[in-house]
């Protein structure tokens, strides 16, 4: 009875040795590099029953590349220009979107989840950044984007 069970025992470790060793997971990026690309407009939350979002928002994308943000709808040649800048540890994530040549800074805060960006942003004078993501009317929509998957190159 004992080399049955010795046999076993043997096998055992020699299934244990040769089994394959998981990989590591994958370090995620950081959020500067994350938010890299082409963000098409998903949803727009005003908060408020009843109110309609601005017409035309399934076409607005926001490109972040480097420090810089175009905004524009699908193919605008008039596109709007600024620039970002992300603190990924504030509690909750803050945003800062800014107009070109110092102009008026709005404050936000997001949540970067693969391919899904969600923004909160306090407009219009005196502006608090928002602490959570809760629409407030027109002053603090919730709005979230999609990555764009990027069209292969060569084609």
């Amino acid at each position: 009875m004992r080399f049955p069970t010795a046999v076993g025992v043997l096998v055992a470790c020699g299934l244990a040795v040769a089994a394959p060793v998981p990989k590591a997971k994958e370090k995620p990026k950081p959020d500067t590099e994350a938010i890299q690309g082409v963000w098409q407009l998903d949803k727009f939350d005003l908060g408020q029953a009843g109110q309609v979002p601005p017409p035309g928002i399934e076409s607005i994308h926001f490109t972040f590349k480097d420090r810089k943000l175009t905004v524009s709808r699908n193919g605008q040649k008039d596109a709007k220009q600024g620039e970002y800048k992300l603190d990924p540890t504030s509690k909750p994530k803050s945003i800062d979107l800014i107009e070109p040549g110092g102009g008026r800074n709005t404050l936000g805060i997001y949540e970067l989840d693969g391919d899904t960006l969600k923004i909160c942003i306090a407009e219009g004078q005196n502006a608090v950044r928002p602490t959570e993501f809760k629409p407030d009317g027109m002053r603090m929509p919730v709005v979230t984007f999609k990555r764009v998957a990027e069209a292969k190159k060569g084609k």
